[in-house]
């Protein structure tokens, strides 16, 4: 029996909120690379420090992601947010076929500076 543990790399683990060009929105970039050959989708989420859901924009919030590549992501938070903004997080989407495969589905989270 085999077996395989992979993940997603989503950096950076402390990104830091800029200025935009909008008046009163702040921006990060953040660098998504899919290691998992099981997944092509990702979502992505802004949470404060209970993990309640922040509003945010972003170009899609989910986003395909082939094997093995390397996408960079502009994320958007009103700077009236930006004090409650804990974590920023990607999270790998699922689709299952047939009810015998099982998968994992993997989050990670970046704290703001």
């Amino acid at each position: 029996m085999s077996g395989e543990a992979s993940a997603h790399s989503f950096v950076p683990t402390y990104p830091e909120l800029k200025p935009s060009y909008v008046e009163g929105i702040l921006y990060t970039t953040m660098s998504l690379f899919n290691a998992r050959k099981d997944v092509e989708y990702y979502e992505f989420g802004v949470f404060n420090a209970e993990w309640e859901k922040v509003p945010f924009a972003m170009q899609n919030k989910i986003m395909r992601v082939k094997h093995l590549e390397k996408k960079k992501i502009d994320i958007y938070i009103r700077e009236k947010d930006k004090q409650e903004v804990v974590y920023i997080c990607s999270k790998s989407k699922l689709i299952i076929t047939g009810a015998s495969k099982t998968s994992v589905s993997s989050r990670v989270c970046s704290k703001v500076k």
